[in-house]
Order: structure tokens, then C-alpha cells, then sequence
């Protein structure tokens, strides 16, 4: 265990001890004959919400509980190559890195393929006016190639704390493409916090020739 672990561990120990004091310190003083009058009391639950209030200020000082929160790290690493004469084969490795403490089982997400170029100047200044002028969209909405859903059944896609899950897809495209936009997303509709995690990838493909 290394030394921001241990200090994170004992923090988190030490608010746990003073939730645990606090609770003690309620009961006893409340209970206890010689706390008869209200100053007692009053004096009493001040102590126990000062002592409660200290231990959780020092576990969000120390970030102790975002190490449980799910986080999923996602990388894309494209290439390409041309098969026949008029087309392009894109393969794209997606690599899922879980860098939390926690179990993440995924279930549902997207896999969406869009061409950036070329375009002409008439649709670029459409793009251009439904985002930048008249604010329709907050992103810009490129001609889509390919549309994947993706779904899995409960227990197939899961990846363990510190573990890497790569999945792998395959597209083929015009060689008229020259600049496409990757985009990626994943999560789960059933889990407590439904968050979800995406890689977006602009990548452009260098003309081949066939001899």
C-alpha cells in the first residue's frame, strides 16, 4: 500500500471513529442523570455535532470516498488500410480502463461513425449557423456514416478495478472520405448512478494508392 493509500485509509478511519464517538457521546450525556438541565443537553448535541462535522470534513478534504465512485477511462487507436479500388477499411480498437475502486458492469452504449470531410461550403455554413448563430444544438451534427447500438446482457461486459477491456469495430467507408469523427459511449441504465463514460476521435485518413 503506498503512502497516499495509507493516509486516505487512516482518515478514513478517523471519521468513521468520530461518527462512532459522536453517537456515544449523545446517548451518555443524554442519559445521564447528572445532564438534567437543557444547558447539558444543548451542550451535549453541540459537542457530538462538532466531533461528527470534523470527521467528515477530514474524509472530503482527503477525497477518501471518490475513490469508490465508479470511473472509466476510454482510448481509441485507429488505422486503416484500402481494399479493392474504391474503398477504405477502418478498424478502431476501443480500450476501456477501469481506474476506480469499484466493479462496472456495462450495458448499453453507441458506436457512431460521421464524416467531417469532404464537405461542401454550403453544409459547413449550415453546420456553422444551426450551433455558433441560432444555438438549435451544442454540437456540431456531421452527416453520420454508420450507427451502431450497443447492448449487452447482465453479466457479459463487466471490468474489475484496475483491469482493461478492449472491444474492437470495423467499418468500410469511401475512398471520396477523407476526415471521419469517432464517437463512443458506455454505460449502465440499471446501476444505482447511472453515469456513463465516451471517447470522441478525429481521425484522418491518408489517401492510398493501389500499386
Amino acid at each position: 500500500m503506498d503512502k497516499n493509500s495509507v493516509v486516505k485509509a487512516s482518515a478514513l478511519l478517523l471519521a468513521v471513529s468520530a461518527i462512532v464517538v459522536a453517537v456515544t457521546w449523545a446517548l451518555v450525556s443524554l442519559t445521564d442523570s447528572r445532564v438534567t438541565d437543557a444547558a447539558g443537553v444543548v451542550q451535549a448535541i453541540v459537542t457530538a455535532t462538532a466531533i461528527c462535522a470534523g470527521g467528515f470534513f477530514a474524509a472530503f478534504k482527503l477525497q477518501i470516498f471518490r475513490d469508490f465512485q465508479p470511473h472509466l477511462t476510454i482510448s481509441n487507436a485507429v488505422s486503416h488500410r484500402l481494399i479493392g479500388e474504391s474503398y477504405v477499411h477502418i478498424d478502431i480498437t476501443t480500450t476501456l480502463h477501469n481506474s476506480s475502486k469499484v466493479k462496472m458492469e456495462l450495458r448499453e452504449g453507441f458506436f457512431r461513425l460521421q464524416q467531417i470531410a469532404p464537405i461542401s461550403d454550403e453544409d459547413v455554413g449550415a453546420l456553422y449557423a444551426q450551433v455558433f448563430v441560432n444555438r438549435e444544438t451544442e454540437d456540431i451534427q456531421w452527416p453520420t456514416l454508420n450507427d451502431i447500438p450497443l447492448n449487452w446482457d447482465k453479466g457479459i461486459l463487466i471490468v474489475e478495478p484496475g483491469e482493461t477491456h478492449q472491444e474492437i469495430f470495423e467499418f468500410i467507408v469511401s475512398t471520396d472520405v477523407e476526415s471521419v469523427i469517432i464517437q463512443i459511449y458506455f454505460y449502465n441504465p440499471n446501476s444505482s448512478t447511472p453515469e456513463g463514460w465516451g471517447a470522441t476521435t478525429v481521425y484522418d485518413i491518408i489517401k492510398l494508392s493501389s500499386d
